[in-house]
């Protein structure tokens, strides 16, 4: 996008309609764009923030959001579809904490040489850069957690939780609504204004099964402004929030026990529409090599899906150039699949806390002692690192929890089929046959999904 060195304009979505294509997740999205004067008023608040801020990463404020997943259903045994199990809500805040904290599972495939020239070109600062001179992947410092009290300020059974029959409610059937447009209002004037939780003190997702004709697979709101009364189609109190198709949440990878599209799901259907929630504009533009802007995102002639490999599209765009680094595929904010993206931008970081400081449904997220905050993101990826050992084993297993509070084991044989739980660290295999099995380790942090092997 176009190089802005003080000046960053904030351009938010009113309503991102994300899709699950094929067999995989990829998206596809629509925008509404606000005012000028919404973004007249949001580019002097980046303004400010940008030039209040003499090192951006480590001046960005610490955010703790508290999570409900509103998870909609018709009466079905918690585990049975669409009434999805806790542990692939949790996969999911993991998934979320991960990528916002700049420690994706994947960050490793990032190419060592990984857009040099454009930031060498754009003569980007040193905050947008790494040690190899690549365009840095950005610490948002905002974590996620799931909300441990209710509306009403009662303890959840389920933390993050919000179990609703539609049966009950009188609610249609989700998948009654096979256009865009007929689901968007059953969401607006039925779901949301009769379930939604305090946006100013959760971040509401609701999950629902839909209609096999409608591709839609995610749709999130904005950031309001309170500056600006009466702009037109901003989110309000009664609908702001996030909805996602119910297969796209969790990951596989860490919770292969879950209801998904695919194997391909990793999360990163919600990651995408948390960024469109916190400000963030698509990698593209929306346009033909258009702006996101965001000065340390080369500029993307479209869409990507698949799986790109490095360099993609280098000369795609012209001005500026993005010869020979080609396109951000690997952004969250693209479309690529969700095992191929990896990364956000410093500058995307700036929109997101931007948005956090300035959006009265933002800035009292995390203020009313919802959940447990951990102040430092960096702490918190190192002790949340857990592994087993001896892998494979034949008897007794350790588990080293790295200073977490262990709440359970559970062991799944390769079919999915549970076997038992533990609940301490220590495990015996012994009267278990030969061959692999999935251990899930449940402490007070996270959850996390090994394979272990019997011998």
């Amino acid at each position: 996008m176009i190089r802005l060195k003080i000046f960053y304009t904030l351009f938010i979505l009113l309503v991102t309609n994300c899709f699950v294509m094929a067999q995989d997740d990829n998206h596809v999205c629509s925008t509404t764009f606000p005012t000028l004067e919404w973004e007249n008023e949001f580019q002097k608040l980046i303004s400010d923030f940008v030039g209040n801020q003499s090192n951006r990463e480590v001046s960005a404020m610490a955010y703790t959001i508290p999570v409900v997943f509103h998870i909609i259903h018709s009466g079905e045994a918690v585990g049975t579809y669409p009434n999805i199990t806790h542990e692939q809500i949790m996969s999911q805040i993991d998934v979320l904490n991960q990528d916002f904290g700049g420690y994706a599972h994947n960050v490793a495939d990032y190419p060592a040489n990984a857009f040099v020239h454009w930031a060498a070109n754009q003569a980007l600062p040193d905050a947008n850069k790494d040690n190899n001179g690549r365009v840095k992947i950005a610490n948002f410092n905002i974590q996620f957690c799931l909300a441990t009290k209710d509306a009403l300020g009662h303890s959840l059974a389920e933390p993050g939780i919000d179990r609703i029959n539609y049966h009950t409610k009188g609610w249609p059937d989700p998948t009654n609504f096979s256009t865009q447009m007929t689901f968007k209002n059953y969401l607006d004037n039925i779901v949301k204004p009769n379930s939604i939780w305090d946006v100013k003190k959760y971040l509401n997702v609701w999950i629902t099964d839909k209609s096999t004709l409608l591709m839609n697979g995610g749709v999130s709101s904005v950031p309001p402004m309170s500056t600006l009364p009466g702009i037109p189609n901003t989110a309000t109190d009664s609908t702001d929030g996030i909805w996602c198709y119910t297969k796209s949440i969790g990951s596989y990878a860490l919770f292969p026990f879950g209801q998904y599209f695919s194997s391909n799901i990793d999360g990163r259907t919600l990651t995408h529409e948390v960024g469109h929630y916190l400000g963030l504009r698509h990698i593209w533009g929306d346009a033909n090599c258009g702006n996101d802007f965001c000065g340390d995102t080369p500029p993307a002639s479209a869409q990507n899906g698949g799986m790109p490999v490095y360099p993609h599209k280098a000369g795609s765009c012209s001005v500026p150039s993005n010869h020979p680094d080609g396109e951000m595929f690997m952004n969250f904010m693209d479309y690529t699949m969700g095992p191929g993206k990896y990364m956000f931008t410093t500058d995307q970081m700036i929109r997101a806390q931007t948005a956090m400081a300035n959006s009265p449904f933002r800035n009292q997220l995390g203020n009313h002692d919802l959940c447990s905050a951990v102040s430092n993101l960096d702490e918190q990826k190192q002790t949340t690192t857990l592994f087993i050992y001896p892998n494979p084993a034949s008897g007794d297993v350790y588990v080293n929890l790295s200073g977490q509070n262990l709440k359970r084991i559970d062991i799944y044989n390769q079919t999915g089929s549970f076997i038992q739980s533990f609940y301490t660290p220590l495990f015996s295999l012994e009267d278990l046959q030969q061959g692999f099995y999935f251990v899930i380790i449940h402490t007070d942090k996270a959850m996390s999904s090994y394979k272990i092997i019997k011998e």
